[in-house]
């Protein structure tokens, strides 16, 4: 008895019943299934914060590239009616610091997993402009090797076949530079060392994430391109018909590549949204889940209560007929 009121001294203490699988008899695989619900559940739940702040991480990268970029477009857009003054000298300057804030954006990582490298998460995905590839070249030298060939003569027809004509600038953001992607100039071998494969979580059993955005995706390369033409070219270098030319085309890349930029983060919102709608719901489960299990392993106190004071009841009766028996002597008999 003394036993058996410890025992349910315990559940009174603890709340829970001290034999669950004896007290829910056939209900126990019942009472397994709920558990493993609700720690699946709370693995989504987690795994749900760890995706909300790589998705909020992102936002914030793709937000400075956007700002960066902005403000070169509008040195550019000044400069491409005259060609020349104080904007047209320090362009290239702004489009270089510009393309190291985009590396570093496009750099960023969470727990060792760079955000923008796609199923390459744990390569770096963007090249610094200045810095030699494994590929043997740095990026800024591929540019300026490909742009080679405009000079203080050139005219704007030179500058539209040196930006889109073969083996021009354009064809290598389009991986086509030498016939093929095979050439170290090639944006997937020096600018870009990720994969354009976008990642996907989950957050829940039919609810897939994904990460829309890797750096190498085409509108990072159009606004690249942009960039790395003002920043490769330098005012001084080429005629006024030429470099009008030039900011007129940086302007225009740059400009199509943010307003993309926009829509890719209203893509990425979007799934920010469903994590969050995903939580609320496995909020709601847990709250379920937990309440059948407390229903099942918690002690009823009213039950219990009434058991600990019949044990009690039984136990001083006990011990008073043991003080009685232990009083009674053969003499008192006799």
């Amino acid at each position: 008895m003394q036993s058996d009121m410890h025992t349910l001294e315990l559940e009174i203490g603890t709340g829970k019943k001290s034999d669950v699988a004896g007290s829910v008899g056939s209900r126990a695989a019942l009472l397994l299934d709920l558990r493993n619900a609700r720690q699946t559940t709370a693995e989504y739940r987690q795994s749900i914060q760890t995706q909300s702040s790589r998705l909020t991480l992102m936002q914030e990268a793709l937000d400075k590239v956007r700002g960066s970029a902005t403000q070169v477009r509008d040195l550019a857009l000044s400069v491409s009616g005259s060609g020349v003054g104080a904007a047209a000298a320090t362009i290239d300057e702004a489009a270089l610091n510009a393309i190291q804030t985009l590396s570093s954006m496009f750099n960023s990582s969470q727990s060792g997993r760079y955000l923008f490298a796609g199923t390459r998460f744990d390569t770096r995905p963007m090249q610094p402009p200045t810095e030699t590839a494994p590929s043997g070249i740095a990026p800024l030298d591929a540019v300026k090797s490909v742009l080679s060939s405009l000079g203080p003569t050139s005219t704007a027809a030179d500058v539209d076949a040196a930006l889109n004509g073969p083996n021009g600038l354009s064809s290598i953001f389009s991986d086509t530079y030498g016939g093929g992607p095979a050439a170290p100039e090639n944006f997937s071998k020096t600018f870009f060392l990720g994969s354009t494969t976008q990642v996907q979580g989950r957050a829940g059993e039919d609810l897939p994430v994904t990460y829309a955005c890797t750096a190498g995706d085409e509108p990072v390369r159009t606004l690249l391109k942009g960039l790395y033409l003002l920043a490769a070219v330098p005012s001084e270098s080429v005629s006024t018909e030429a470099y009008q030319r030039i900011a007129d085309q940086g302007w225009r890349l740059i400009t199509q590549a943010t307003d993309e930029l926009i829509d890719t983060q209203g893509i990425i919102g979007l799934q920010e949204e469903l994590l969050k709608r995903a939580d609320e719901r496995h909020e709601v489960e847990d709250g379920l889940l937990s309440k059948q299990i407390t229903q099942m392993e918690m002690a009823d106190p009213y039950e219990t209560g009434l058991r600990l004071n019949t044990l009690e009841t039984q136990l001083e009766a006990t011990f008073a007929m043991t003080s009685r028996i232990s009083k009674l002597s053969l003499i008192d008999f006799l």
